[in-house]
């Protein structure tokens, strides 16, 4: 059962000693009997009046209200401002958030935590994991390639061009650690530890893939290395292979190349036989890796591996379960993919 709360002049008071001489002059000798006789309050309580005083300005006991929400919610300009600093700062914590509402309008209380909660959620906001994009991907040559790519034709874009023709090529690697979570839930007194075969330390494989956005004849070309990464002789290799694959499973067929501007994706010797072979290559603004599907085809093998129940304990067994990942991925189509970055 709740005790009788220390009355407001107490509660004043504390504040006023935490004011003239800070947590050390709360914890003075002094108060020390006023204490064992329930005097004065603890330095717990003393610590709780103090974060109320600077988080709300004011330390007024909590008044029961059963799962009533507070009659002071965010309105108006206040709601404005929120929502503008979600968008300009997504990855701001709650207390950033609450101060800078309160220094746009000084002459309101800070909120508290759970009002600024509640008003992201009739804003629609919702919590995500959180990516970073370079800052030179908001320089203006930058942003003028990437609305090229978007908005022109090639060679310098990729409008006009249909889903079904277009393939997206990169390089990813893969560990044996690509399994082990990093996260989980067990009591307090317990290490978080599950039995497995993940090996610490163990190789790596590297994935060379090209997917297509085509819907109703989907495919996929993919070559993988457990030495060594991606260089120019193996992506002239992997082009090479990849290109005999196309005139002999896609005969006549003419398809749009995109990637990113690695080097070796920008060699004279790939574009021509690109070329040479009757397609098309369009690369993307430097920096801006959402714009490739590829990219999330990459999450999506990394996140199968975590969700798989046998493991890998070698590199033999990873690469085989990274290959029956995109042979199921491809008979899905990967069409959701490009059209997640803006692909018609």
């Amino acid at each position: 059962m709740a005790g009788k709360p220390y009355p407001q002049e107490t509660r004043e008071q504390v504040i006023a000693i935490f004011q003239s001489g800070g947590m050390k002059a709360l914890k003075a000798p002094h108060l020390q009997p006023l204490r064992y006789q329930k005097k004065f309050p603890s330095l717990k309580t003393c610590r709780r009046y103090v974060k109320q005083f600077q988080q709300e300005g004011n330390v007024l006991p909590k008044r029961p209200t059963g799962n009533d929400y507070s009659k002071r919610e965010i309105h108006g300009q206040d709601l404005i401002n929120l929502a503008l600093y979600r968008v300009i700062r997504p990855k701001a914590y709650i207390d950033e958030l609450r101060a800078y509402i309160h220094n746009r309008n000084p002459t309101n209380p800070p909120y508290s935590r759970s009002q600024i909660h509640r008003a992201e959620e009739r804003l629609g906001l919702s919590l995500k994991v959180a990516s970073s994009t370079s800052e030179l991907a908001y320089t203006p040559i930058n942003l003028r390639k990437r609305d090229n790519y978007w908005h022109r034709q090639h060679p310098q874009g990729v409008d006009g061009e249909d889903t079904d023709d277009m393939i997206d090529i990169d390089e990813a690697a893969f560990g044996l650690q690509a399994q082990d979570r990093k996260r989980g839930k067990v009591t307090k007194e317990r290490r978080c530890d599950a039995h497995g075969k993940f090996k610490k330390g163990a190789g790596r494989v590297s994935l060379l893939l090209g997917i297509s956005g085509h819907q109703r004849n989907p495919f996929s070309f993919h070559k993988q290395f457990s030495k060594g990464g991606t260089n120019q002789w193996r992506f002239y290799i992997f082009m090479r292979e990849f290109i005999d694959w196309l005139d002999a499973n896609r005969p006549g067929g003419s398809f749009c190349f995109t990637m990113d501007n690695l080097n070796i994706h920008k060699h004279p010797v790939i574009l021509d036989m690109i070329e040479d072979a009757g397609h098309r290559i369009v690369f993307r603004a430097p920096y801006w890796s959402c714009d490739g599907p590829i990219e999330y085809v990459f999450n999506t093998i990394h996140f199968k591996l975590q969700m798989d129940d046998d493991g890998v304990d070698n590199t033999e067994d990873l690469i085989d379960k990274i290959d029956d990942i995109v042979f199921d991925l491809t008979g899905h189509t990967f069409t959701r993919y490009f059209r997640h970055v803006g692909f018609n």
